[in-house]
């Protein structure tokens, strides 16, 4: 394995000899709870729900449009193609990062930390990094990169020139649904993905939880409640090598995909892959989100090897998206609440063209 997994170790190793748990915060149950409140949101807006499930009704023709020609895919509608990136982003995505405070468990946030983990998220998603290439064998024929750029907006929405980052005091409880800081400081959903930038996210007393972040949906965008929230504890150089791609990690759910522990393994979900657990069907079922090599093992309930290194698991080693993923992420591109956001009229107003 890479650097991000002997980092793993040795930090496990230390804390262990110092008599504090060995387990990392990517291993805490709520290290990201966005399964749970996208769920309570759909039960609480039955409507969103029905948003949801017309979108994804999409992903079938979604999947045979980005096969390639030629491929079997393209009639069976299994896994499509690879896709190549191109020298330009497919996709640009203008971001505004709202940070309350400058302190988040002894780390700083400033420009430059932001500036470096927005760099490095963009590497993951494009599969530039040393690990895309170290994976386990089983997936190295459905691994997938997405050429897209997450760009710090440089025209604010009164059309003023900004660095796309704005400093508050310090607060909490952006991962709740109806935070008055998200109501009262978001910039048009429609034009800018919101992250803000807080430390204990749910106004609850916790400073450790990583991020959250809902999947597309029109109400959200309309009421200005898009958003990732993350704790900058854990942002770009705050953190070690792997726990930065939980930034990734949370950009994924913001672009419609789901953890790949969701829902556990269950035998008859293996005939309804693309409607159960994250509905992708190359990332296998995980029995929890506690399987790692060290930590649970990385065979499931049916004696697959899981996609343990899959950036929307808890991973020693994020790594990859897969095919799949990469064809649902581009489905939630088009999605309504997400499309404006990378329209050619949009980068010109945001600053971000190339």
């Amino acid at each position: 394995m890479t650097n991000k997994l002997t980092l793993s170790i040795l930090a496990a190793l230390l804390t262990a000899g110092t008599g504090v748990s060995a387990k990392q915060p990517e291993f805490a149950a709520d290290h990201c709870k966005a399964g749970e409140i996208n769920a309570q949101h759909y039960r609480n807006f039955p409507a969103a729900l029905d948003e949801a499930k017309a979108r994804h009704a999409k992903l079938f023709e979604r999947k045979r449009a980005m096969a390639k020609p030629g491929d079997d895919s393209a009639s069976t509608g299994d896994t499509p193609a690879a896709l190549a990136l191109s020298a330009t982003p497919s996709y640009v995505i203008p971001v505004v990062f709202h940070v309350y405070g400058s302190q988040f468990n002894g780390k700083t946030v400033t420009d430059a930390v932001i500036i470096d983990a927005l760099n490095k998220t963009n590497e993951d998603f494009q599969g530039q990094t040393a690990d895309f290439a170290d994976i386990d064998a089983e997936f190295q024929g459905v691994k997938q990169a997405l050429n897209i750029e997450f760009r710090l907006a440089s025209i604010d929405p009164d059309g003023n020139p900004t660095s796309g980052i704005v400093y508050h005091s310090a607060s909490s409880g952006a991962g709740n649904y109806s935070s008055s800081d998200v109501k009262r400081d978001h910039w048009d959903n429609y034009k800018y993905m919101n992250v803000y930038i807080q430390n204990d996210l749910y106004a609850d007393g916790v400073t450790n939880n990583s991020g959250v972040a809902w999947y597309p949906d029109t109400t959200m965008s309309d009421e200005g409640l898009a958003r990732v929230t993350y704790n900058g504890a854990y942002l770009g150089s705050n953190t070690d090598e792997n726990f930065r791609s939980v930034l990734t990690h949370e950009f994924g759910h913001f672009l419609d995909l789901i953890h790949t522990f969701e829902g556990g393994c269950k035998r008859g979900f293996e005939r309804r892959c693309d409607t159960t657990g994250d509905e992708n069907c190359d990332t296998p079922q995980q029995n929890s989100w506690q399987m790692n090599p060290g930590d649970g093992g990385i065979v499931n309930c049916m004696g697959q090897t899981i996609n343990w290194q899959n950036f929307m698991a808890y991973s020693d080693q994020y790594a990859n998206f897969t095919q799949d993923q990469v064809a649902r992420m581009v489905n939630g591109l088009d999605s309504q609440a997400r499309v404006t956001l990378w329209s050619a009229q949009n980068l010109a107003a945001t600053g971000v063209a190339n």
